[in-house]
Formats: C-alpha cells, sequence, structure tokens
C-alpha cells in the first residue's frame, strides 16, 4: 500500500510517497483481544485497537526494547517504541560524504 502525503495550504510542495505494510500486532499475536485480560476478556487489544493488524513504514525491522514480543520484558504493558506492532521502520544510514 502505497500513501501520499501533502501539505495543500502553504503553496505547491512535492508529495511525499510512503509506503505501508500491514503486520500481525504482535501484543495480541493476531486475535485482537486483550491478552492479559485486564479490562476483560472481550475487551480489544490496546495496541491495535481489535483490528488484528498495524500499518507499518518499510522497510521496517525488529523493534529492539522488546525483542519483537510488543510488550516489555516482563510487563503487561505494550512497548511505546514499536507501539506493540514488534516491528519498528528501518533507519536510512547516511552515506559520509566525500570531501573534496
Amino acid at each position: 500500500m502505497t500513501v501520499r502525503w501533502s501539505k495543500p495550504r502553504r503553496g505547491a510542495r512535492p508529495a511525499a510517497e510512503v509506503s505501508l505494510a500491514e503486520v500481525t500486532c504482535a501484543f495480541c499475536k493476531g486475535t485482537g483481544k486483550d491478552p492479559f485480560h485486564l479490562m476483560s476478556a472481550l475487551s480489544n487489544c490496546p495496541a491495535c485497537g481489535g483490528r488484528k493488524t498495524q500499518r507499518v513504514r518499510e522497510p521496517y525491522e525488529t523493534c529492539g526494547p522488546c525483542a519483537g514480543t510488543g510488550r516489555y520484558f516482563n510487563s503487561k504493558m505494550y512497548c511505546w517504541t514499536c507501539r506493540g506492532s514488534g516491528v519498528v521502520p528501518k533507519e536510512k544510514k547516511s552515506q559520509p560524504s566525500e570531501a573534496s
């Protein structure tokens, strides 16, 4: 899926294209329900909102703080870094510029 972002308010600016991918929610493991039943057994997953998937920017890699589980170690909270998806957008490494 490709989404085009543009700011129509102040003059013409080039639209930036962002490619999004659907990934299974790592926090609820694709069930759409709260895995810890904190509110009730029928409550929706707080990370994906019950949609079972999340959209992330491509390219992406496994989240470091949660190791791709979508939650903090020994915690019932979803990871704030990846927002429970288990993946984060891959950082583009800047190429060192050659001095002339």
